[in-house]
């Protein structure tokens, strides 16, 4: 049976690294972005906001042109806002939740009904370390990749029976458009990039399709028995809780 993808956030980064990689496997693609994107034999296009259900419905459209229906859901899309709990307002957390969490709802309900009809499909969630790791003036973020974590896991338990196999790959600091937004909030952005690349055992960022790699492994076939996993492709971040670079006998 053919597969048809859908990708959220394939605008650019860790989203737009998947959509290459499974066009370079034959397999076509529903890209979802708030960014306008091109159209192409393997990739159509929906500019959308995926906390709105508009979005999905003009995915569901945009999936007829491949005469198949989706087998492959890949959640890469996600917002972040800097602040704690006393100085993030309301709107702040709806929207981090809009798009982190919500957004994940609606394209299941959406896609999650055929794939269970099919008894087939692979849902991947990008997460982060900051799922069950926290990250400080990152509260409402965190707090939102926990909920993508704790939902793909008991999403395989509640759909294995389906037919449907869910994990969610967290990854580290990423050098992706994201990642560089965010660099905006810092008051030395050099040395924000540095502290980090040096945090990590392997000394540096990781590159978009790094983790892409691993988020299109888990919807093959080859990855048939891992279901509500976590794959953590952090460069080795969480592997040591004081990782001295430069310093001998460390």
């Amino acid at each position: 049976m053919e597969d048809l993808a859908i990708v959220t956030g394939s605008a650019s980064g860790i989203g737009q690294a998947c959509v290459r990689r499974l066009n370079k496997q034959g397999i076509p693609v529903v890209g979802m972005d708030l960014s306008e994107g091109s159209s192409s034999d393997l990739l159509a296009w929906v500019q959308g906001d995926i906390s709105e259900q508009s979005a999905w419905e003009a995915a569901l459209e945009k999936a007829a042109i491949f005469d198949r229906k989706p087998s492959i859901l890949i959640f890469a899309a996600a917002y972040l806002t800097v602040g704690n709990v006393l100085t993030l307002t309301d709107e702040d957390w709806d929207r981090v939740f809009g798009v982190n969490v919500h957004g994940l709802v609606k394209g299941l309900r959406t896609f999650l009904p055929g794939m269970i009809e099919q008894k087939r499909g692979s849902i991947v969630t990008i997460g982060s370390v900051d799922s069950y790791m926290a990250e400080q003036g990152l509260v409402a973020y965190c707090a939102s990749k926990g909920a993508v974590l704790q939902m793909t896991k008991t999403i395989a338990v509640d759909h294995a029976r389906d037919g449907i196999r869910a994990n969610c790959v967290c990854p580290g600091v990423t050098d992706t458009p994201f990642f560089r937004r965010h660099l905006d909030t810092a008051s030395d952005p050099e040395q924000f990039v540095k502290v980090r690349e040096e945090r990590n055992p392997l000394g540096r960022l990781l590159d978009p399709d790094e983790v892409a790699a691993m988020a299109v492994f888990l919807t093959s076939d080859e990855s048939s028995a891992t279901t509500g996993a976590t794959i953590v492709v952090d460069a080795g971040l969480t592997a040591s809780f004081d990782f001295r670079t430069g310093e001998e006998g460390s």
